[in-house]
């Protein structure tokens, strides 16, 4: 009763979490805490979402791994080439970093997958809707998280914003781990992560919005 009762509450937690973030990042005198607390934040919450996943088996745990470990090394050779994405660094925001890549970035990856494939499961019928539907859902996070992300000192291209491959290679890459899911299905919903993929596009809009008005 206690885990399901946590498990209710999670928007709300979600909500009022990144609540305060906003107001640490809109605050000067804060915002240096807000970025340095940034990687150790997404750990808490992406831990939160798959605490509460009930189905889990070992293919399932093996496709997490390789989202994982693939993405981020396609982030690695993407840093050190400048010819995946394109010419862009990480900042501290991400950090600790490995000759320039975070090591987070591929579980946010594993996060953004399962939760977009938990959304397209709810709102897209067929297999080739869903994964089709989900990689959009990305490519909308992708769209809002690089407007914002230089501001937060995730990361920043050194064209200003990023160029067309950089949207193709996230949409090609996305419709290939949300094929593996669909060949090794989750069987149940799991509305926090669900919720959680929204909340963080509002709160990326909000902080976009402010530091467009207020930081230029």
């Amino acid at each position: 009763m206690n885990k399901r009762f946590i498990e209710n509450e999670l928007p709300w937690t979600y909500i009022r979490f990144y609540a305060v973030g906003a107001l640490l990042f809109m605050i000067p005198f804060t915002r240096g805490i807000f970025i340095s607390i940034t990687t150790l934040s997404l750990l808490l919450v992406i831990f939160s979402v798959f605490y509460f996943n009930r189905d889990w088996n070992s293919t399932q745990v093996a496709w997490g791994i390789f989202i994982v470990t693939s993405s981020y090394l396609l982030e690695y050779y993407g840093v050190a080439t400048g010819t995946i994405f394109g010419e862009y660094i990480y900042g501290r925001g991400l950090a600790p970093l490995i000759k320039g890549t975070p090591l987070i970035i591929g579980l946010n990856w594993l996060f953004l997958i399962y939760s977009t494939h938990l959304i397209a499961n709810k709102t897209c019928g067929t297999v080739v809707g869903r994964i089709v539907c989900a990689s959009l859902l990305m490519l909308l996070y992708d769209v809002v998280a690089e407007w914002v992300a230089p501001y937060m000192k995730m990361w920043s291209f050194s064209s200003g914003y990023p160029p067309l491959r950089n949207f193709s290679v996230w949409f090609a890459a996305s419709v290939f781990y949300h094929t593996g899911f669909e060949l090794i299905p989750l069987r149940h919903d799991n509305p926090s992560a669900r919720f959680l993929y929204a909340v963080q596009i509002v709160f990326f809009i909000v902080i976009g919005i402010f530091s467009q008005i207020v930081i230029k």
